[in-house]
């Protein structure tokens, strides 16, 4: 039976309750952001000892785009990413997840940029850390950098409420299944201003509570030959929606729901 994970979701619960409740939920895998104050070790020590393996680590992305360009900022941003692969090997996580770009304007792809995502990509290897990248807006940056770093340690991140609410007509699947490494899974109503894609839309709501295809999406991942778990990802917009109820209510219809969409997977590579 495939593993299920779930993601720390931020917001006003402690994150050793959060994992506490995964845990008495059920849930196989945590995956979490890395933060600054060194707690990465920590989350990964408490989480394991709870019964949870940690998928992945989610790299910062809020100055991904200087990763591009000439400047200190993004030989800062570079050196940064070092440091967290760093620190994923320490704690023997072996995938980091990371964005190519944020907002609605980043810079064009440049030269120096390929070359930071070269030398990472291999310090990385070295390390025994998978980079997997996100799909997020609809630049080429993505494609770009899936086409340079051809190497088979490193691959792609779907995630499938980004790919319905910011690149509707784009199937990413269909243009890297062959590499997933790892899943992001939550729903949102998809692109609410045709022609204004932006990130209000990124809703991270549970799945079937919005209108993304599940059908769709279980197939997409039982033709993949993916072997590995389904992760949720959830964030603190989540965590608002559901403010109302108790957080141990919130994690046992989160289960709910991975359960069912782990039960149309597993149909369809049946069938």
């Amino acid at each position: 039976m495939r593993k299920l994970g779930i993601s720390v979701t931020g917001g006003d619960t402690p994150w050793r309750e959060q994992m506490d409740l995964m845990a008495e939920a059920g849930f196989d895998y945590t995956f979490f952001d890395w933060n600054a104050d060194g707690q990465t070790a920590e989350w990964a020590e408490y989480a394991r000892a709870k019964g949870l393996a940690v998928d992945s680590l989610h790299a910062p992305f809020g100055k991904i785009n200087a990763f591009w360009e000439d400047t200190a900022e993004g030989e800062a941003y570079y050196r940064l990413m070092l440091q967290i692969i760093e620190d994923a090997a320490k704690v023997q996580i072996n995938k980091l997840v990371m964005h190519t770009t944020v907002g609605n304007h980043p810079p064009q792809t440049a030269p120096l940029g390929f070359v930071r995502y070269r030398k990472m990509c291999d310090f990385a290897t070295e390390k025994g850390v998978h980079i997997c990248f996100e799909n997020l807006e609809p630049f080429p940056h993505l494609h770009e950098i899936m086409a340079a770093i051809d190497d088979p340690f490193h691959g792609f991140c779907w995630d499938c409420g980004h790919n319905l609410c910011y690149t509707p007509h784009v199937d990413m699947m269909a243009l890297y299944a062959d590499r997933l490494m790892c899943l992001h899974l939550h729903d949102n109503y998809g692109v609410t201003q045709p022609g204004n894609i932006d990130f209000r839309d990124d809703q991270h709501m549970l799945p079937f509570d919005g209108v993304l295809d599940w059908d769709w999406v279980a197939d997409k991942i039982a033709k993949s030959g993916y072997p590995g778990p389904l992760t949720f990802e959830y964030s603190s917009r989540t965590a608002r929606r559901h403010a109302d109820r108790p957080y141990r209510d919130f994690m046992q219809t989160a289960m709910e729901r991975a359960q069912k969409l782990r039960t149309m997977v597993e149909e369809k590579e049946n069938n």
